[in-house]
């Protein structure tokens, strides 16, 4: 059975099949469509399957990854208007999506109101309750302003989600179904503005999701492939169709993600430098046990705190076309000191559509210097292969379980997690492990991040 995998960037739609040993059996390529997503991936999807024969081995999973969500955020592009509402104790004086450009916050329209409510650190509930009279007079008050979608951020919601899902049956039950309501707890992390700003920010891609992708099955039902559709998310993990209509902001760092773990997967190098080139900058990261390497704070879109899972990279921008001289080079060797450790440099990797002419002249010393073939087709190789993850990021209390089966808790969770999302349970395993104490909290709390992955359940398909 065939994997289909789908990159969807700036300039270009690239389609690649492979089977499940890593061997390339078909490659399609099409000037990406902005005005009309699917015509671009249905052109694709007509090339490739006059390559392979769907009765010998069909395309089990068809897997997506692109930028194009992001890329309308930033420019303002198709977003919807969205009322935030904040459940907490005490109103903040920082507006939501500070610091973020004139042009998404005109875009957005953002009106904002505070009721009180929410949670503490331990999931017990505040003084007061949410009201509800309270939120349906200000729903009402906002109904004629034309507001298109609903963020909903209450303080500490990932312990306790309580609340936010309490105000949003509010609204459904005064508005009805047809607004899209983003809850921050689905986002994860404990930090308020962050969340509160990815929330808001997924809540204006809802109107853009359902333009450009509605009517994804029915392609590909048209052209006869029965499997599972899926999109890679930030982490160059799987994202289901389903969850990616709810969450699209979670595909925000999925390019490069991709492209990473393709660099990784061409060359079978677990642990690399990655430089990745495409038609407006050079990107630089690197791939640790064969994923990218997450960036731990400080993540930003536009110049707003988020709190999403985003690869840890290094971007040069350059105007017009690509030109290698003196100056591009030294700028990717510094970007590539950033990420080599102090002794053993890692091997460093070229990929993307015009890495070809920086690969052929840049020289370092210390490592092995590599350029696959298909580097072209990093991006869409790596969402071939694409894994399963599931993710744990809450505060635990050290009560009745000391802190290693607390950790082995959370770890158990991850792993479940992952099985949930689709992963074969025997493939499953813990990535990565991070404890946090609080130091402005009892000894008692604990903050624990778990990532798991594993291998995608592959669709048997129709009897």
């Amino acid at each position: 059975m065939y994997r289909l995998g789908i990159d969807v960037d700036q300039v270009y739609t690239t389609a690649v099949v492979m089977d499940h040993q890593g061997k390339l059996h078909a490659i399609a390529k099409e000037a990406t469509i902005f005005d009309n997503l699917l015509n671009g991936i249905g052109i694709v999807l007509e090339k490739i399957l006059q390559q392979t024969d769907q009765a010998d081995k069909p395309i089990r999973e068809v897997i997506v990854g692109t930028d194009y969500f992001a890329n309308a955020l930033v420019e303002g592009r198709q977003l919807a208007k969205v009322c935030s509402i904040r459940i907490g104790q005490a109103e903040s004086t920082i507006p939501p999506l500070y610091g973020g450009p004139t042009l998404i916050h005109q875009a957005i329209g953002a009106a904002t109101f505070h009721v009180q409510g929410g949670h503490e650190v331990d999931g017990s509930p505040a003084c007061l309750e949410p009201s509800r009279q309270d939120v349906e007079e200000y729903v009402r008050s906002i109904y004629h302003l034309g507001f298109e979608a609903f963020a909903i951020t209450g303080s500490f919601s990932p312990v306790n989600q309580a609340h936010e899902m309490l105000v949003a049956k509010w609204i459904r039950e005064l508005i009805g179904e047809n607004y899209p309501i983003t809850m921050s707890h689905e986002l994860g992390s404990v930090g308020f503005l962050e969340r509160e700003n990815s929330a808001i920010l997924n809540a204006a891609l809802s109107k853009v999701i359902i333009h450009s992708l509605k009517g994804l099955e029915e392609l590909m039902n048209q052209s006869r492939i029965d499997a599972n559709l899926s999109f890679t998310q930030n982490d160059g993990s799987l994202l289901s169709y389903h969850s990616v209509l709810r969450h699209p902001i979670r595909t925000f760092g999925s390019r490069l993600s991709n492209s990473f773990r393709g660099a990784s997967l061409l060359t079978g190098l677990n642990d690399c430098v990655v430089v990745d080139v495409n038609h407006s900058d050079v990107c630089v990261g690197v791939i640790e046990g064969g994923f990218p390497r997450e960036k731990r704070r400080k993540q930003k879109i536009a110049g707003m705190g988020v709190n999403l899972q985003m690869p840890d990279i290094t971007r040069l921008s350059y105007e017009g076309q690509l030109h290698v001289n003196d100056q591009l080079l030294d700028s990717v060797y510094h970007a590539i000191q950033r990420y080599q450790p102090r002794f053993e440099p890692l091997p460093i990797v070229f990929v993307g559509k015009e890495s070809a002419s920086l690969a052929a002249v840049f020289k370092y010393p210390w490592a092995d210097v590599h350029h696959p073939s298909h580097y072209e087709n990093a991006s869409a190789i790596g969402i071939c292969f694409a894994p399963v993850s599931g993710s744990v990021d809450r505060i635990y209390w050290l009560e009745d379980m000391n802190r290693e089966e607390t950790i082995q808790l959370a770890k158990v969770e991850a792993m479940q997690c992952a099985i949930h999302a689709g992963a074969i349970p025997e493939t499953v395993f813990v990535q990565t492990v991070e404890t946090i104490p609080l130091s402005y909290m009892p000894t008692k709390a604990l903050r624990i991040k778990v990532k798991a992955v594993g291998a995608l359940h592959i669709h048997a398909g129709s009897a």
